[in-house]
Order: C-alpha cells, then sequence, then structure tokens
C-alpha cells in the first residue's frame, strides 16, 4: 500500500518522468536477470565491457544513464535483447484499405510455444478481426 506521500509525489510527477522511472526500472531488472542467468558478476561484466566496475554499479543503481550505444553493447555481451521497439506492419486489403498492425515479440516469455502461421483473404476488417 503507499502512503498518502508517495500518493501526492506520484500525482504531481510529470508523466515523462513516471515513463522514464519506469522504463529505468525495467532495464535495470532485466540487466539483472540476465547477470545472474550466465553467472556474470557486476565486476565481470565490466570488464566484459571494458568499463570500470563503479559505472556498471552506477548503471545499476540508477545513478547514471544508459546510452543507446551502452544497451546495445550489454545486448550483444548478453546475447540477449533487453530493449525492444515493436515494428509496423502495414498491408493492403482486397478493399485497398491498408491497415497497420503493430508486431509485439518478447523472446524472454513463454519461448516454448510453437507458432502455427495463418493464411487468411478477408474483404473486410471484421472478417480480418474474426482471423486474429
Amino acid at each position: 500500500m503507499k502512503s498518502k506521500v508517495a500518493e501526492r509525489m506520484m500525482a504531481k510527477m510529470p508523466e515523462d518522468v513516471k515513463i522514464f522511472v519506469d522504463k529505468y526500472a525495467d532495464i535495470v531488472v532485466r540487466i539483472n536477470q540476465l547477470l545472474k542467468e550466465k553467472n556474470y558478476s557486476q565486476k565481470e561484466l565490466a570488464e566484459k565491457l571494458e568499463k570500470s566496475p563503479s559505472e556498471i554499479s552506477k548503471w545499476l543503481a540508477g545513478d547514471h544513464n544508459f546510452t543507446l550505444r551502452s544497451i546495445a553493447k550489454l545486448e550483444a555481451e548478453l546475447g540477449e535483447t533487453i530493449l525492444y521497439v515493436p515494428k509496423r506492419i502495414a498491408f493492403q486489403t482486397y478493399s485497398e484499405k491498408t491497415i497497420s498492425f503493430t508486431v509485439l515479440k518478447n523472446d524472454h516469455i513463454n519461448t516454448n510455444v510453437d507458432f502455427t502461421p495463418v493464411t487468411a483473404s478477408c474483404k473486410s476488417e471484421n472478417e480480418l478481426s474474426n482471423v486474429i
């Protein structure tokens, strides 16, 4: 349960700050999960990235911002995606109306699921929504 003070602070906090804090926390949690899975210490990760252990510590404590370059280096070293950007896919229906989808993919959850491709011909959005 949140305290009333925390609730008042959150109510006054700009939306971009809330988003930043949530995303930063998600990134730190993901990196810590990967370090645990790979049996890496922060010190070993620092050596592999040619960074100081204190810089890695600051990243994971929230005292130093990640750059996109640093996230890319972490992904390359750890061999896993940390930050995922959804892609938009557009296609034409028979009515020449373009429909766009945002395809979300999370390789880190439930990876033992088999997906079967579905091919469908739809003449309207209603038919399309029934297929999907």
